[in-house]
């Protein structure tokens, strides 16, 4: 990911994770609405939504706090 360096890496991994988790929270407590629809077709609509997000996001947002952390380290 071409990181500042090892010390920013990890304090912007702490620091996504301290954004992330507590807006994940709600969704936990509220859940996901019951659809009468096939198990492939929930498999693959949660997949997309929860898997993709699940690893793009996370790359993502890290890579932009480091660039952020970078200046100040």
């Amino acid at each position: 990911m071409r990181l500042h360096s090892a010390e920013s890496a990890i304090m912007s991994a702490v620091i996504f994770n301290a954004i992330i988790i507590p807006m994940l929270i709600p969704l936990a407590l509220r859940g996901v609405p019951y659809k009468p629809i096939g198990a492939s077709a929930l498999l693959r609509r949660n997949l997309f939504i929860y898997g993709f997000g699940g690893l793009v996001a996370p790359f993502m947002g890290i890579k932009l706090i480091d660039l952020v952390v970078g200046l100040f380290v």
